[in-house]
Order: structure tokens, then C-alpha cells, then sequence
């Protein structure tokens, strides 16, 4: 399973894409299938939907069967169930979420391959070796 990071919203409208376009969907069967409209759909594609309803971008992922997961170091752990008063005064400690990590070559090469996506998508001709 592939993870990539979404770090702007253009990020997420060009994953939906690319993976309509890998299932050989149109925009109608995909707005259709997850219970959006059309326009919303074009609009996330191209990066236009950044105010997106969690909800309306979660069914599109679920359409498309992508998931959205958190990461980080400060996600805590489910409170347990009451305990004994001495015990109370201690917090939950931060755990580590369980995701895949990308060291820094990965992010670099995911970033440089947006990038040119993206202006790309623009019409902008990059120098080779340009990132």
C-alpha cells in the first residue's frame, strides 16, 4: 500500500484524480458513486475545493477506496476506563502512530514529482534537473 503525504489541498485533488483515472472512471460515475456533485469533484481534481467538507472528501476517498490516516508524534492514546484515585494524576503518554515514515529522500522525490505536476498542469516548461 502506497502512503503519500497531503500536506497542501492541491495534494489530495491530484491523488483523487490519479486514481480515477486508474480505475478507468469518469467524473460522473466517481461524483455518482460517492454522492457528490460533478462540480465538486472537477473542483477538488483541480485544486479549486480547498473549504471541502471532511465528509464530502472522505466519501470520495471511500469511492476510490483511499484512505486518510493522521501521523504524528503527539496522538494520544484512548483514555482507559476510570482509575483508582491515586492512579488519576497520571496523563496519558503521547504513543507513536503505527504509519509508514518517509525519510527525506522519499519526501524530496514526492514533493519534486508534485512540483512538476503541477506546472505541468499549468503549462510551464521546467529546465531538466529543475525541481
Amino acid at each position: 500500500m502506497d502512503t503519500m503525504p497531503i500536506s497542501v489541498p492541491r495534494q489530495a485533488g491530484i491523488y483523487v484524480r490519479r486514481s480515477r483515472e486508474a480505475q478507468g472512471l469518469t467524473r460522473t460515475q466517481l461524483a455518482a458513486a460517492a454522492g457528490v456533485s460533478e462540480r465538486l469533484l472537477a473542483s477538488l481534481e483541480l485544486g479549486d475545493a480547498t473549504g471541502i467538507r471532511l465528509d464530502k472528501l472522505l466519501a470520495v476517498f471511500d469511492a476510490l477506496e483511499l484512505s486518510l490516516a493522521v501521523q504524528g508524534e503527539k496522538i494520544a492514546a484512548p483514555s482507559p476506563s476510570p482509575a483508582p484515585a491515586a492512579d488519576r494524576r497520571q496523563t496519558p503518554q503521547p504513543i507513536k502512530a503505527a504509519a509508514i515514515s518517509f525519510d527525506d529522500a522519499d519526501l524530496i522525490a514526492s514533493y519534486t514529482r508534485l512540483f512538476r505536476e503541477i506546472a505541468r498542469e499549468q503549462g510551464v516548461v521546467l529546465p531538466e534537473g529543475a525541481s
